[in-house]
This record gives C-alpha cells, structure tokens and sequence, in this order.
C-alpha cells in the first residue's frame, strides 16, 4: 500500500459494525430487511424523513441535514426513477452517510472514503453478513437470493464476494 493512501478497512469495518448494531436495536431478525421497520427505529432518536425526489438521472439520493437549536433535522431524498432495489441501496447508503456523521463533501479528499464506507454499510444493512451465510448455504443461488434480500444481482454477487460467503 502506498503511504498517501489511507487503508480502509479500520473504517469499512466501522460502518459494517454499525449497521449491524442498527439491524439489532431495530429488531431485524429475517431478510429482506424492513428499510420501513429502521427507519420507524432511527425516528424514535432523532428527526428523519425520508421522501421521493425528482432529480437527474445522475443523482441517486441525497441527504441533507439541518441543526436546528434543539436538535438535527435529517431528509433523505431517492430518485423516483430508479429501479426500486437501488433506491432501497441509496436509502440504505444515506442513513450510513447520517449514522457515520459525514460532512458535505464535493467529491474531494475525504468524500471518496466516505462514499465506500456508506458502501460498506448499506450493503451490511440490507445483506447482514449473518443472514446471509445462513441463507447461502441453505440457497446459494445468487437470483433468488437476490429477490429475497430485495437487492440487485450485482449489489448481492459484491457483497458474497466481499463477506468472503463465495
């Protein structure tokens, strides 16, 4: 590894963790996971609303945070156009944005990191590693378990590949 680059896996290993500890407070105990069922959870702790937005093709989703004086107000917003598993992977993808207290970035410097870690935790969030190894040795068809954990093929191949399932 190069010295200019930072190793990730200290923060990947964070955002998973962290996923994995919102999946238990919020009681998630089968696949799919309920994105409804955390976002009723993290509603109890904090102000969040979750909402469709008309947006470039481009854009995915976006989170935007306001402070207000007696607390944080949180919105995430999901392109309305997109396929209903990769909205679920943006909605997943912003509440790690929101839990792992990312800043606003441009894309610059720290944003690619925290782009990877909101990665890292999504994926855990809606294919925790721990219901997934059950189910794969029980269906280790990628399509099918694709549909079960409401994801695409792809986002569940990944995630198999690096959870070291396959």
């Amino acid at each position: 590894m190069h010295d200019d680059i930072p190793d990730l896996g200290p923060r990947k290993k964070a955002a998973k963790a962290l996923a994995e500890q919102l999946i238990k407070d919020a009681r998630i105990t089968v696949a799919p996971v309920s994105l409804q069922q955390v976002i009723e959870y993290l509603q109890t702790t904090r102000e969040l609303d979750v909402r469709r937005i008309e947006v470039s093709e481009k854009v995915s989703g976006l989170l935007v945070v306001c402070n207000k004086l007696d607390g944080e107000y949180a919105t995430i917003g999901f392109n309305a156009s997109h396929p209903w598993c990769r909205r679920r992977f943006t909605i997943a993808h912003e509440i790690g944005h929101l839990l792992l207290d990312h800043g606003c970035s441009g894309g610059e410097g720290d944003g690619s990191h925290n782009e990877t870690e909101a990665n890292a935790f999504a994926a855990e969030l809606l294919m925790p590693r721990k219901l997934l190894k059950k189910d794969y040795v029980s269906s280790p068809d990628v399509p099918t378990l694709a549909r079960l954990y409401r994801v695409s093929d792809q986002a569940l191949s990944i995630h198999l590949m690096t959870a070291r399932l396959i």
